[in-house]
């Protein structure tokens, strides 16, 4: 179709009660009407997520237009599925081929409704748009093809390790958030063994507790009420290197699952809370957080501290003892965090949580040691020494301090006296020192050899950290 000028009006040649009309609402409440001018190409069509292409001309059912991407002469571009665009644009472009010419006629629900929009849409008008696709694609990073159709990828990092087939859409525009209450039927297969068939209800955050792999946390954020799916999970987000013999699932895993979102009710939006609202969800946050750290749910545990501090986030209405009492559970969030992370050997979230705890309170004991701990987790024995050492200054009768203080000496004289039998006397006037640097390409600690004026070698080391020996600070909230 050329991209001539328009003219005022182009008229509505049809009515909306022609047979050939296209209902493509989920719920057929007609809200949507479609009637195909001319067929596009190929058997897909483009999903919630897809960038798509268009040219358009919109009108009002008497025929007047009150905008024209053709008479700009520019195609329109936008996201699919976002809410970028009236939701009759959503829902009917969604059924289009590439290449294909057709009207959406658009009831005022799913177009601008009771407002209108503007001077040239009145309230509660019914809208007709001649639709182009021209083109639609999607990000690679976020989606992959397989067996002739897209997978979007829905994991939270976007790491490829969840991935959803939508079969049945959903309806309306709300998705479950963490802290929403649902219930999932749910049918677990590998291969083509059924291994899990049941209904759940469980707690976003908290799949773990209802008997549920921890990637349902993630996968039930991006469906909609009644969708159907089938989604596929990596084995990190299933049952790990354990796997499950008991239902027949060996170690490193990836399993589907087919999910149905029954139903859900949406959590209150720590926005919309009041300051003792956000108070006491926090206070559950930590204390649901912690029954679950005991029972060794690690990585649910993390998720209810970072609920907690989604709800003690800044916010100018608390002041005096309520932001006192604020200041000190964001402190305690930022040191479970740093516990939970040291128990999984994520040795750079733990120090960058306990970094986040030392700026509230630069001399919390339990801070400065989980630091400590972090850097020798990663081997940077001298920087954890500095801790250890610090923690004695403001204990000095912590024994786990002590005993991380020793640990760390041995390992520097183990690097130095490795360093020494590899290169003999080549250093024998200035011994060789380490230093660290952060000029790796990934931004990681590398290093480097240099000579100290006292002749003395300093190192990272390269040997594994020991055992978590913090004794007195094993606790994993403060009182």
């Amino acid at each position: 179709m050329s991209d001539s000028a328009e003219p005022d009006k182009l008229p509505v040649d049809f009515q909306l009660t022609d047979p050939d009309l296209i209902d493509c609402t989920e719920t057929k409440d007609r809200g949507c009407l479609k009637k195909v001018l001319t067929p596009g190409s190929g058997e897909e069509s483009p999903f919630a997520g897809a960038t798509v292409t268009v040219h358009y001309t919109g009108r009002l059912l008497d025929g007047s237009v009150f905008d024209s991407s053709r008479t700009r002469g520019e195609p329109f571009t936008f996201e699919l599925g976002r809410r970028r665009v009236i939701k009759g644009w959503d829902v009917g472009v969604a059924t289009m081929k590439k290449g294909e010419l057709a009207e959406l006629v658009c009831s005022p629900e799913y177009a601008y409704g009771k407002s209108g929009s503007g001077d040239k849409i009145p309230p509660d008008s019914t809208l007709v748009f001649q639709v182009e696709l021209l083109a639609w694609e999607v990000k690679f990073t976020e989606h992959v093809k397989d067996k002739g159709t897209w997978d979007e990828d829905i994991s939270l990092e976007k790491n490829k390790k969840i991935y959803r087939k939508v079969i049945h859409p959903g309806t309306g525009f709300s998705c479950p958030k963490e802290g929403s209450k649902c219930t999932v039927k749910i049918i677990g297969k590998r291969g083509d063994k059924v291994f899990d068939e049941r209904q759940v209800d469980f707690t976003v955050g908290e799949a773990e507790e209802s008997g549920l792999i921890i990637g349902f946390d993630a996968a039930v954020l991006k469906m909609k009420l009644a969708e159907n799916s089938i989604i596929t999970f990596h084995s990190d987000q299933a049952f790990g290197k354990a796997g499950k013999p008991e239902w027949g699932i060996p170690p490193d895993a990836e399993v589907k699952y087919d999910v149905t979102l029954v139903s859900f009710e949406k959590a209150k939006e720590t926005w919309s809370m009041s300051v003792d609202e956000k108070l006491e969800a926090a206070e559950q946050a930590k204390e649901k957080g912690t029954e679950y750290f005991t029972k060794g749910h690690l990585k649910s545990a993390a998720k209810l501290y970072e609920r907690m501090k989604d709800c003690l986030g800044g916010d100018p209405e608390f002041k005096g003892e309520k932001e006192e009492k604020r200041v000190k559970m964001m402190i305690i969030s930022h040191l479970n965090l740093a516990m939970t992370f040291l128990k999984q050997n994520d040795f750079y979230a733990a120090q960058k949580a306990a970094d986040e705890a030392i700026k509230l309170d630069p001399a919390n004991i339990k801070a400065i040691y989980r630091h400590g701990m972090a850097l020798y987790g990663v081997k940077d024995y001298e920087q954890a020494q500095k801790d250890f050492k610090k923690v004695l200054q403001l204990e000095p009768a912590n024994k786990a301090a002590s005993q991380q203080l020793a640990l760390c000496a041995k390992e520097i004289k183990a690097y130095l006296d490795r360093e020494k039998k590899v290169f003999g006397g080549m250093f024998a006037s200035k011994p060789p020192a380490v230093k660290k640097s952060t000029g790796s390409s990934d931004g990681k600690t590398v290093l480097q050899t240099e000579t100290t004026k006292s002749g003395e070698n300093v190192s990272n080391g390269d040997k594994k950290s020991g055992p978590d020996a913090e004794g007195d600070l094993q606790d994993v909230a403060m009182a």
